[in-house]
């Protein structure tokens, strides 16, 4: 399926749906469409910033992706088990935790889902941390959309962040 058919299929599908502590959530359910089970690829959010949560989620939109987004820790381990997440982009800080609360959840799922976090501080052992926690790449913010639809696409091909230059994305934005 191309990209662009992606995107109108998702859009069909796309519903939102508050919850009690009004966090946005876009649940990327299976459809049916002449006769065949479809399933839209998920992209999870996690930021405790709603604009960041909305910038996010128009990149993952451009990348063909259903954006679930949730705003701590604990509903994004809501949000992992009610939808087939393909790629996580999450902040370093959070309300109830950290970006490796976030990297720990996807690693102790073991799914191979590649996790990109975005730093406000972006310093280099932050960095070697996340790298080393199970982080596919760790971006300082704000990151520019063209660049981190670029990861998000590596990302899901499977693609390396170090392959091909040799050094981490982190370290050509600084």
């Amino acid at each position: 399926m191309q990209p662009e058919q992606r995107t109108a299929l998702y859009e069909a599908v796309e519903t939102r749906v508050a919850d009690e502590r009004n966090f946005e959530f876009a649940l990327a359910q299976p459809r049916r469409r002449k006769g065949l089970m479809l399933q839209i690829p998920a992209g999870l959010v996690v930021s405790s910033d709603q604009e960041v949560r909305r910038q996010l989620a128009q990149v993952l939109r451009q990348c063909a992706l259903v954006p679930v987004l949730t705003a701590s820790v604990a509903d994004s381990r809501t949000a992992q088990l009610r939808n087939q997440i393909s790629i996580v982009v999450c902040d370093d800080r959070l309300d109830d935790g950290t970006y490796e609360d976030i990297v720990e959840l996807v690693v102790r799922s073991e799914a191979k889902v590649p996790v990109i976090v975005l730093s406000q501080t972006g310093d280099w052992p932050e960095y070697l941390a996340a790298m080393c926690g199970g982080a596919f790449d760790f971006l300082a913010y704000p990151p520019v959309a063209e660049d981190l639809q670029r990861i998000i696409q590596d990302a899901l091909r499977g693609d390396s962040c170090t392959s091909k230059k040799g050094v981490g994305t982190w370290a050509s934005t600084q």
